[in-house]
């Protein structure tokens, strides 16, 4: 799973499982899609901060946050992007979007769709925090894209898409970042390499597919952050992409559920 702080918690794909036709409605209505996204975000992070200042009172041992306890993107750290909280940001943004969407036009149908997805939205936020906010101990941010190219070598061309992925020290692996394309001649090898790490990382994983959807993983141990990688033979049947850090725990009300 994703950070709270990796990037947009839901894309205008998830918006369309809800509402086949929301890219329809945000181009006649002329309302910026993105950055309704962003702003209902920004509504979530606000809400999930004073949640967790809250609890800070009572968890003393959370390892986020200063003493000042100011409202920042600090406390949203250790935050997990899980599907309750997907859920709550895809109603929240809808709610947005048909909010501009009726006052553009005072149509009564937008209207009823406003009103619909501020219920929902109330509904699924009351949900995230009765199930609670997902936390880890060791945040792992999203890996930038990768850096591709090419050096002389015997393999036969092909394209390849690349994602690549931060480790952690104890093996916590962040999301992937995005993909990554290039196309090679014969003769030519891919060469994969990553950008500066987090403070917290020294290591990375690269997956490699002929697909976008098939990557998976090449290397058998971590690789240094200062080494890129080369593909010197046919790709290897490792492990799919994964989607980035598990909860460690969960902060609900006053107290601190352990996962499993």
């Amino acid at each position: 799973m994703a950070l709270f702080n990796d990037g947009p918690i839901s894309t205008a794909a998830d918006l369309q499982q809800y509402e086949n036709s929301i890219l329809t409605v945000a181009s006649t209505e002329n309302i910026d899609l993105a950055g309704k996204m962003m702003l209902a975000q920004q509504d979530l992070a606000n809400e999930v901060v004073s949640f967790l200042l809250r609890r800070r009172q009572r968890c003393d041992y959370l390892p986020w946050g200063d003493s000042s306890g100011s409202l920042s993107l600090r406390e949203l750290t250790n935050v997990v992007v899980t599907d309750p909280l997907r859920e709550w940001h895809i109603h929240r943004t809808l709610a947005l979007v048909y909010r501009d969407a009726y006052n553009n036009q005072l149509n009564n149908r937008y209207q009823g769709k406003w009103m619909e997805y501020e219920v929902l939205a109330k509904a699924s936020k009351r949900t995230y925090f009765q199930i609670g906010v997902g936390l880890v101990a060791n945040p792992v941010p999203q890996a930038a894209a990768p850096v591709l190219a090419t050096v002389t070598g015997t393999a036969a061309g092909g394209t390849f898409y690349v994602a690549v992925t931060w480790v952690g020290a104890a093996g916590q692996e962040g999301a992937p970042s995005a993909l990554g394309q290039l196309s090679t001649s014969n003769g030519q090898q891919l060469l994969v390499s990553v950008g500066n790490p987090p403070q917290n990382v020294t290591t990375w994983n690269v997956y490699v597919g002929t697909t976008p959807t098939t990557l998976t993983l090449q290397n058998v141990d971590p690789i240094l952050s200062t080494i890129g990688w080369t593909m010197t033979s046919a790709l290897n049947a490792g492990v799919a992409l994964p989607t980035g850090q598990l909860p460690t725990w969960f902060a609900v009300d006053n107290r601190v559920i352990e996962r499993g």
